[in-house]
């Protein structure tokens, strides 16, 4: 792929992208930091959140208790050694709706792009897109066809709003809100075969589809066993998009206790689950250091 899947989501509002990142979760603060070639991990850290601080929506308020985050994340940024003026911001997969949409014609004007994408996905999403913050990708022809498919990622102005206002409070600029799952594709080098790409947080689970280098499928579910989850992604890939069979799967997940379900989910398909690379480096730390564009060989610190 000539530029990672985040590139090509968020040139649309800016081509430079901050050196640090924080991902928030219903039970984590995550923030990592690289260096300026972004070769290297320059400081990562995470901490625990009281229960019920926060928790992702795409319909209600985000942040439940903002003194005890924000004390919280001004706490870790100071420990992390947090510098600048600027951040990515991960937000949950439960706070973005990520969408596919096909346009028989693509105006070069990124407006009218978003006209039409609202106008798509009024009826399909549970808030007022005419509100909505919208980012899209070209993902190439329809079947060989003049029309093209995008790639959607879109959420309520409001909750947006929400974690760009935590941050002012502490002084800080949200540079850039990426959802989390967009930000870990970004260290996922994608293969030539067809593959399922699965992301596991303590807020959901999401299931992604890739054919031919190509983003094909995305599914997000909540509160089900692994393989379960899965399932219905691995019938859409068959009955929908034509697939024989699965040749790769790659995990990102946050916590330990999910070996035996992901051993479990090897024995249905058949697949032997692949780490999200760098291997050295811990999964609750991948979306906030894709965020920010680590350039990953093996082995990187």
């Amino acid at each position: 792929m000539s530029k990672s899947l985040v590139e090509k989501i968020t040139e649309v509002f800016q081509a430079r992208v901050p050196l640090w990142a924080c991902e928030l979760t219903s039970k984590h603060i995550i923030v990592a930091g690289v260096n300026k070639n972004r070769s290297q991990v320059a400081a990562k850290l995470a901490m625990d959140l009281p229960s019920g601080t926060f928790a992702g929506s795409l319909t209600g308020t985000n942040i439940h208790n903002l003194e005890t985050l924000r004390s919280n994340l001004k706490d870790l940024l100071s420990q992390v050694g947090f510098k600048g003026s600027e951040i990515v911001v991960i937000v949950p997969d439960d706070a973005a709706r990520i969408a596919f949409l096909t346009a028989e014609r693509l105006s070069k004007d990124p407006e009218v792009v978003q006209t039409f994408i609202r106008w798509k996905l009024k009826k399909t999403v549970p808030f007022e897109v005419e509100q909505a913050q919208v980012a899209f990708r070209v993902l190439g022809p329809h079947h060989g066809a003049t029309s093209v498919d995008m790639l959607i990622a879109i959420s309520p102005r409001s909750v947006v709003e929400e974690y760009e206002s935590l941050f002012d409070s502490l002084g800080i600029h949200a540079g850039l809100v990426l959802p989390s799952t967009l930000a870990a594709l970004n260290l996922f080098d994608v293969p030539p075969k067809d593959t399922l790409f699965l992301k596991i947080a303590p807020d959901c689970m999401t299931t992604t589809v890739f054919q031919n280098q190509r983003m094909q499928f995305y599914r997000r579910v909540t509160g089900m066993p692994l393989y379960d989850a899965v399932y219905p992604t691995v019938m859409y890939y068959q009955d929908k998009l034509g697939g024989k069979a699965l040749e790769q799967l790659t995990v990102c997940g946050y916590d330990s206790d999910i070996r035996s379900s992901v051993d479990e989910l090897q024995g249905k398909l058949g697949l032997r689950p692949l780490r999200l690379g760098p291997k050295s480096i811990d999964d609750m730390f991948k979306p906030v250091l894709g965020g920010i564009h680590l350039s990953h060989p093996e082995g990187v610190v």
